[in-house]
């Protein structure tokens, strides 16, 4: 009897190890969704990708912003804009962080920021998912789409949940119709 005792309980510890563990310690993997692909596993055009996290737009209504914007607007709404099924990580740039004195703005140039420390790197738009258009410069030197406010970014942070994050495959990158590269940081 204390024998079987044992073997059950060693086959409910190895049970264990082998099932439950990875469950109660990992949790539940977040949602990963291929860049670049249109489905329902992959990046809709109700979706916004921003530094490599997929966001759902559809209920998204963009505050109150001079004359474009009036508090009620979905920027998705507006094809104009472009931005369903796209990357808008241009309007939220991480700057003065690693690249702090690396990158300067030019002689003459009108980007905003105090010294070394600059309010934006790249022209504050928004650029295809798919990486097979060319690069879009127009409106360098104005801060009209950047969102380098603190309290806009809080705002972002806290009205807007990632549905999942966005990845690429090698093929992705070794694509020649794609303008896509990998930076390790």
């Amino acid at each position: 009897m204390g024998l079987i005792s044992l073997i059950l309980f060693l086959m409910a510890g190895v049970g264990f190890l082998t099932f439950g563990f990875t469950q109660s310690v990992c949790g539940k993997p977040p949602n990963r969704f291929h860049g670049g692909n249109i489905g329902d596993s992959f990046i809709g055009k109700s979706s916004v990708v921003i530094h490599g996290y997929d966001y759902d737009f559809t209920k998204f209504r963009h505050p109150k912003a001079g004359t474009m914007f009036n508090g009620d607007t979905n920027p998705l709404e507006d094809p104009g804009w472009g931005l369903g099924g796209n990357d808008a990580s241009f309007m939220f740039q991480n700057v003065n962080q690693r690249c702090l004195g690396l990158i300067t703005k030019a002689p003459n140039s009108t980007i905003s920021g105090n010294g070394l420390n600059l309010d934006w790197y790249f022209p504050c738009n928004i650029y295809s998912q798919f990486g097979s258009n060319g690069a879009n410069i127009t409106g360098y030197e104005q801060a009209t789409s950047c969102h380098v406010a603190p309290k806009t970014r809080q705002l972002f942070s806290s009205t807007l949940t990632p549905q999942g994050q966005v990845y690429y495959t090698w093929d992705d990158v070794h694509n020649p119709d794609r303008n896509l590269a990998v930076f390790e940081s």
